[in-house]
């Protein structure tokens, strides 16, 4: 065996240990996020300072004595057989086989008991009032005082005895039935009058509950429990516009708003600031429909909203996180609140100044604020943001349509593609190029939606129209995206579930060709169209032998080929004798001098002519 192959097999050896360690780190991690280690076993009997009797394994459910291990036994291996009920020694199972086990009996048959256990109190409750044996106020303190205890035993047995799984469910379930006893005394009609409880006194009762559950869950890092918590503190601002004041439901969402953000700078918990923000705005959407505060106050509140997101993504992306549902949250927490702002600012302004001479400045101000965030997190490679300098340049586009008309919109557009791109270039980062893609997309999709139908065709009799009108537009996208090819011919794009890399330019090409064809189709017909095909396949092909790009070269046979589809099967039925002839004589001249000019390309060596790309 030469050196070479030595080599390559110790290359080949340390690439398989590769991929063993990266499939341990990735179920370590799966892991740790589910948070399953202390399950199986409870953590103060695992306690190095706590003793055992000697060869005994303590499980969660019951103790296994095992026998002595002799000299040939290492003590290891006699306490990896002695697990009881979920090791796998005797029959075989595997740690995937417990978890399973572990997973049905722990979480579904918790989470079940938890429901019935809740339905369970509803129906004695209800026997205890056809038996006259409750009135309104025995019945919420009774649900009171049981989901206290329930939450309470829950929050032991998690922290104290070790079963973290089953105590958060339990935990969860007394605090769901603590909260909705204490809401019924105001929330339903009938105890509201029997009991006379005032709103204000039900609203400091549940914040109370509320915010201490969540100190309580935060100090003994149960995301459960206080997930749950925050969701019942959305509830109880809701419950806060029967108070009749402009205040109680923005203060509320505010105070949630910044304690999420709050918790989630000292725990891996922002996937709870992304959830809440649907919440938070859909709030203030309900708070303007009920209480109906006035446009001002809206935009205050809106504006506030999103100031405090922003921040709180600044803030929790200041120190760098490993946990990608961490990083997730994050990327998504942006732009989601972008688009929140954006829609409930902009629908605000235009009720509030309807006199407004253009409509988009409201998406224009976040759009510009997400410009601001991307600036100020930009010097740190760790914290920037990047998801802002795409969001904004996305908002932007969309500011443009809301602006302008129709060709003015696209004009716009592709303005800020081309702005975005060298912007780019020149020092602004990737984030705006993505940006500068994604309303491409979006300049296309217009053009094809909104362009073709309400701007005017080709009319000679009407240059004026003609120059802005539908021709305009689609000349001014496909010259753009065929300058945007150029822009980037030599830059690569990675496509996922494939080995190989393609030009960044090749999207473009083919999308400013396909728009040019469609373009043709609309403003011409008949044999005309027939010659306007056939002549654009001859440059297409033409500039492929020119430049030795196969792509154009295709592109142009590809053309041809619907050319010579449409003549035989369309000229020859809906023409008359004279455009029918001139179709088939300019097709047939073209390729003719297509094919001459492909074989006179090739030269002495057509092989190694065909096979480059």
């Amino acid at each position: 065996m030469t050196d070479d192959d030595d080599l390559v097999a110790e290359v080949r050896e340390l690439s398989s240990e590769v991929d063993a360690l990266h499939h341990r780190v990735d179920r370590l991690e799966s892991t740790v996020d589910n948070e399953t280690p202390s399950e199986d076993h409870r953590p103060n009997e695992n306690d190095p300072t706590r003793t055992h009797p000697p060869n005994r394994q303590v499980s969660d459910t019951k103790t296994v004595t095992t026998p002595h291990a002799g000299p040939e036994q290492p003590n290891g291996d006699a306490a990896a057989t002695a697990t009881g009920s979920d090791s796998a020694g005797e029959n075989g199972t595997d740690d995937h086989s417990r978890n399973w086990e572990r997973d049905i009996g722990i979480r579904w048959l918790g989470r079940a008991g938890s429901v019935a256990l809740v339905l369970g109190i509803v129906f004695f409750i209800r026997v205890a009032i056809e038996a006259g044996l409750l009135g309104p106020l025995g019945r919420v303190v009774a649900g009171t005082v049981g989901g206290a205890t329930l939450l309470a035993g829950g929050r032991h047995a998690t922290r104290y005895r070790g079963y973290r799984r089953w105590g958060r469910i339990t935990a969860g379930t007394g605090l769901a039935i603590t909260f909705f006893s204490v809401y019924s005394a105001y929330g339903f009609e009938s105890y509201r009058t029997a009991i006379g409880t005032p709103v204000w006194a039900v609203l400091l009762g549940l914040t109370a509950l509320v915010a201490g559950t969540i100190l309580v869950s935060v100090s003994d890092g149960n995301p459960l429990v206080a997930g749950e918590a925050f969701l019942l503190g959305y509830v109880t601002a809701y419950l806060g516009l029967d108070s009749g004041s402009f205040v109680v439901t923005p203060a509320y969402a505010l105070l949630l708003t910044l304690g999420l953000v709050a918790i989630a700078a000292t725990r891996p918990w922002s996937r709870y600031v992304t959830i809440s923000i649907p919440l938070t705005y859909g709030l203030v959407v309900v708070w303007l429909a009920d209480l109906d505060p006035g446009w001002g106050a809206v935009a205050g509140v809106t504006v506030a909203v999103c100031a405090v997101y922003l921040a709180g993504s600044a803030v929790l992306r200041w120190e760098p996180h490993t946990d990608e549902r961490h990083r997730r949250s994050l990327q998504a927490l942006t732009p989601l609140n972008a688009v929140f702002a954006a829609a409930l600012l902009e629908w605000t302004v235009r009720e509030w100044v309807p006199e407004l001479p253009v409509d988009g400045v409201a998406v224009g101000v976040i759009a510009l604020a997400l410009v601001g965030v991307y600036a100020a997190t930009a010097h740190r490679s760790v914290s920037r943001d990047d998801t802002a300098g795409v969001t904004a340049v996305v908002l932007f586009g969309v500011s443009a349509v809301f602006a302008a008309g129709t060709f003015a919109a696209t004009v716009w557009l592709l303005a800020i593609v081309c702005g975005a791109v060298a912007a780019a270039r020149y020092g602004a980062g990737g984030a705006t190029r993505i940006g500068a893609h994604l309303v491409a997309v979006g300049t296309g999709i217009k053009l094809l939606a909104v362009d073709t139908r309400e701007l005017a065709e080709l009319t000679l009799a009407e240059p004026l129209g003609t120059a802005t009108g539908r021709p305009a537009a689609f000349l001014l996208v496909i010259g753009v995206f065929y300058g945007l090819a150029w822009w980037f011919r030599d830059e690569t794009l990675a496509v996922p579930g494939w080995d190989e890399h393609v030009t960044l330019a090749l999207p473009y090409v083919l999308t400013a060709t396909a728009l040019t064809g469609i373009g043709l189709g609309l403003e011409l017909s008949g044999f005309g169209l027939s010659v306007a095909w056939t002549t654009f396949g001859a440059a297409l092909f033409g500039g492929g032998l020119r430049t030795d790009r196969r792509l154009f070269r295709l592109q142009g046979v590809i053309v041809f080929g619907v050319t010579t589809v449409k003549v035989f099967l369309l000229d020859t039925q809906g023409l008359d004798t004279t455009a029918r002839t001139i179709s088939f004589l300019v097709l047939g001249t073209f390729l003719l001098a297509a094919s001459y000019a492909y074989a006179r390309w090739q030269g002495d060596r057509p092989l190694d002519r065909l096979v480059e790309f």
